[in-house]
């Protein structure tokens, strides 16, 4: 029938004018919606609008916001409300193009005639922008999902603009904004910022997520092809009028030190992110095509290699510590992006490639494990420290990073593991303050070590809780990693679910009204807290010869449906199953040490094996149990 300014009771817009059709299907809320021969409008109050737009090959998502207050989609449209606990979210989805735009009481949605679908939800869903949901069916799994939901709704989808607000700018296609306020920090930063924006989107694994990744490393490509000196860096950072900053130079607060930011920082995250978004996609041709600029991008770390092994790169992470000669951190997460490229390298068959990268990155590794001056440990100490200068004065405040990363990478020996170990454990309470502080001494850092720019990086950040969240899931610590989770989720909450930049929590210093400094409503936590979430926490990932690598550190018993990994897992006592649900087979590598510790795990008769896959056909479960012991 036709209908006119109707209003659902259970429907959050006004259908203001057209002739149309609504049908409501009983088996959930959703809707039929028969556009007939003219356009209908759809009338909603303020909300968060965001849509796909599938372009020729390309696959984008689409934001409406001040400076784009218009835009046509072509696939999947939704509006959210304001606040989620007030309202639903309503998901247009049809063939027909769907316009919507910006009006002074919220917004409106065309759309043209045609067959549509609605579906509504309470709140902010657990899913992506295909709709694909993450369940999770455990103790807290509710607080997850809820966290989860905002930080990709409100942060991750509006931080792309390459198709929005940055239509207009001579480098638009990558180009995903740090933080949404307005004001602070407009351009996009291949240095630092790329390896969190681009680990939160692989961890959602959703074909629209992986496609920014894609542009990401592009607009990297492009950026080291066009070094103008010819030694393939990334900028720091590319504003909205082209500007490239190749070249970033800070002095210490008492102007006496200097040092060069992130020298080698995206050259290292380019090899770690292309290693992830070849195991997610798998996609050959990409990695053939762009090979060449993966290698290039590691012939800056070999030029600032020295024939002892040593790594001069200075500042890699913290943007107001003036680290001016090798750092430790620096030399491990070079080893380690060295060691992904040869990998892949392999993968392709290209044997003198791979054995060049892999042997300069086990140089690297060996030296740094070195005593002090050739490496970083501290034999005095059983520590490594955190950077010596190129004075050789040794600077060392306990850096938690420098310290589990040759851990984490297996760079270290038996007696330097325990004693690390033991370092962290003995300096816990001080770095999980908030995660994570970078130092469980921050008030030591000296006038010419902390940057012009005062104690800003002297705090928990995002970047370090990343690597520390790696360090507790590689000893199956899954109990420090939920409370890990449950810090920053209640922290979000208090802050409305957009976070700030660093979070001092008023310890030693920025001591005032709030937990946190720096720029607010910034990208850093929500991407962090996605991927330690869904990597480290619910163990998924992807191998390089495997679709599905599964390495859980739950710590309670329960269910996760992971839709866009097409993957069902349920943990019980004594038994596990996983379960394939996408419409073909794949393989699984099971790794549930964690989950089960000092047990032996069978697979019908078969002792379970950490090395082998597993190929399960469309729809297939493969059950994992325990073994019974005799009374």
């Amino acid at each position: 029938m036709d209908q006119n300014n109707k209003k659902s009771g259970s429907l959050p817009f006004v259908i203001k004018e057209g002739k149309f059709y609504l049908e409501e299907k009983k088996e959930k809320e959703e809707y039929s919606l028969l556009c007939q021969d003219q356009e209908v409008c759809l009338s909603f109050d303020f909300s968060r609008v965001v849509g796909i737009r599938k372009k020729e090959s390309e696959l984008y998502h689409l934001c409406l916001s001040k400076k784009t207050s218009k835009i046509s989609y072509n696939g999947n449209l939704w509006i959210l409300p304001e606040n989620d606990s007030l309202g639903k979210t309503v998901c247009i989805s049809g063939q027909g193009e769907k316009i919507a735009y910006t009006v002074q009481s919220g917004a409106e949605v065309i759309l043209e005639p045609g067959n549509y679908t609605l579906t509504c939800y309470s709140g902010w869903p657990a899913c992506d922008i295909f709709g694909k949901r993450l369940s999770l069916q455990f103790e807290d799994g509710e607080l997850f999902e809820k966290a989860y939901a905002r930080f990709y709704w409100d942060t991750l989808l509006p931080s792309v603009i390459e198709q929005t607000d940055a239509t207009d700018y001579p480098i638009r296609e990558g180009y995903v904004l740090s933080t949404l306020q307005p004001g602070e920090y407009a351009g996009t930063y291949p240095d630092v910022d790329h390896e969190f924006q681009c680990k939160g989107r692989i961890a959602v694994h959703g074909s629209c997520e992986l496609a920014v990744v894609e542009r990401m490393m592009n607009l990297q490509f492009r950026m080291m092809r066009e070094d103008p000196v010819g030694l393939w860096r990334n900028p720091c950072a590319v504003q909205p009028k082209g500007e490239r900053e190749y070249h970033v130079r800070r002095d210490s607060m008492d102007r006496s030190e200097n040092a060069e930011m992130f020298l080698i920082t995206g050259n290292v995250e380019i090899l770690d992110t292309a290693w992830m978004y070849y195991a997610a996609t798998k996609n050959n041709t990409w990695l053939k095509a762009h090979i060449g600029d993966l290698e290039g991008a590691a012939s800056l770390i070999q030029h600032l290699t020295d024939r002892n092994g040593k790594l001069w790169s200075d500042v890699f992470y913290e943007d107001q510590v003036i680290k001016d000669g090798m750092e430790c951190m620096s030399a491990a997460m070079a080893a380690h992006g060295l060691e992904r490229l040869a990998q892949l390298e392999q993968h392709l068959g290209r044997t003198e490639a791979k054995d060049r990268f892999r042997n300069l990155a086990s140089k690297i590794a060996q030296t740094l494990i070195k005593p002090v001056p050739h490496g970083f440990w501290d034999e005095k100490h059983s520590r490594f420290v955190d950077w010596i200068d190129r004075n050789g004065k040794v600077h060392d405040h306990i850096h938690l990073l420098a310290n589990c990363l040759p851990v984490l990478f297996g760079y270290t020996d038996q007696v330097q593991t325990e004693a690390i170990k033991t370092l962290i454990e003995n300096n816990f309470e001080e770095f999980q303050r908030f995660p994570t502080f970078l130092s469980p001494f921050i008030a030591d850092y000296t006038p010419d070590e902390i940057g012009s720019g005062g104690p800003y990086d002297l705090c928990a950040a995002g970047r370090y809780w990343c690597w520390d969240a790696a360090y507790w899931a590689f000893l199956g610590r899954g109990d420090v990693l939920k409370n890990q989770l449950k810090q920053v989720a209640a922290q979000a909450e208090t802050d409305g679910y957009r976070m700030g930049e660093r979070y001092d929590m008023n310890h030693v210093y920025y001591k005032d009204d709030k937990n946190w400094h720096g720029a607010a409503y910034y990208y850093e936590y929500p991407n962090v807290f996605i991927w330690v979430l869904t990597k480290e926490f619910l163990g998924l990932s992807q191998g390089l010869d495997v679709d599905i690598e599964l390495c859980p550190t739950l710590d309670s018993f329960g269910t996760v449906i992971a839709e866009n990994y097409e993957l069902e897992y349920e943990y019980k006592a004594n038994e596990f199953t996983v379960k394939n649900t996408a419409a073909c087979s794949r393989t699984i590598r099971l790794k549930l040490q964690f989950l089960y510790p000092d047990k032996k795990l069978y697979i019908k008769d078969t002792l379970l094996s950490q090395e082998n896959s597993y190929t399960l056909d469309a729809g297939e479960s493969l059950k994992v149990v325990v073994e019974k012991r005799g009374l």
